[in-house]
């Protein structure tokens, strides 16, 4: 019997970020002032600041795991573990500097307020956009557009530009286009955390529904409560590493050892 291909699989997973590179790097702006002093005869400043050496920092470190479809994977971690960094990575927002990361499947992310959306169309014209940006068809994305419209609260203004919105709002539409738009892979970054209880409660029992159909969603957040009730299992990253992978409740354990 052939074994079955995880929706996700990740594997050696590295990146690596400069993070004194702007300053370093020679800008036009210096040269000219150099170039300025030069003729003037002045020469160099002897009170110029001395050349900040780059630094490096490796976001994240030999991160492997596999997510099977179906499955919701909790990933936490203290602030600036490699969460985010690992969600655009997937979502193909940046690209690492080792490893690799495999998706089968269609995928819809929902990492911040801004991502995939553009401001100056209204939020029905965000919603053909995001379709066409995942390979559905006009007739396709029209058939669910009154769905996402109502699940997001905001028909009063859905034919605004999604600039004038406010975060909770934007979110509310980002949910629901990624929810209906059939992505096979869903990426949540911390998103549940806008809006009020009711519709966080109506986007958990979504992604409930979506994994109930065969999707798979990665899905980070600080609510330990909220992982506990959707996630099976959890990765817990530490300073870009893996602490933990396998079964949730010993995760959170782990997670909350690690803020400790």
């Amino acid at each position: 019997m052939t074994p079955v291909e995880p929706a996700i699989r990740v594997q050696a997973l590295g990146k690596l970020f400069i993070v004194n590179e702007l300053r370093h790097r020679r800008t036009l702006s210096g040269r000219l002032g150099e170039m300025m002093r030069a003729a003037a005869g002045l020469g160099r400043s002897r009170y110029a600041a001395p050349p900040v050496l780059p630094e490096t920092l490796w976001a994240l470190k030999d991160v492997s795991f596999d997510v099977a479809a179906g499955e919701v994977l909790g990933v936490v971690g203290k602030n600036g573990s490699g969460k985010s960094t690992l969600l655009k990575i997937l979502a193909r927002i940046t690209t690492p500097s080792t490893g690799s990361a495999r998706l089968h499947g269609r995928v819809g992310a929902l990492l911040e307020v801004g991502t995939g959306f553009h401001p100056d169309l209204s939020g029905r014209e965000n919603i053909l956009l995001n379709g066409a940006i995942i390979g559905m068809s006009v007739e396709e994305i029209r058939e669910r557009e009154q769905a996402i419209i109502e699940f997001s609260e905001v028909s009063r203004f859905i034919d605004t530009p999604v600039k004038h919105y406010s975060s909770g709002m934007f979110m509310r539409l980002a949910f629901a286009v990624a929810a209906h738009l059939r992505c096979e892979i869903m990426l949540v970054d911390e998103v549940l955390a806008v809006g009020d209880a009711g519709f966080q409660e109506k986007c958990k029992r979504k992604i409930q529904e979506i994994t109930g159909g065969g999707g798979t969603v990665l899905f980070t957040s600080h609510d330990m409560q909220a992982v506990r009730r959707l996630c099976r299992r959890v990765l817990v990253l530490h300073e870009g590493s893996v602490a933990y992978c396998g079964e949730a409740e010993r995760g959170i354990e782990e997670y909350r050892r690690l803020v400790a």
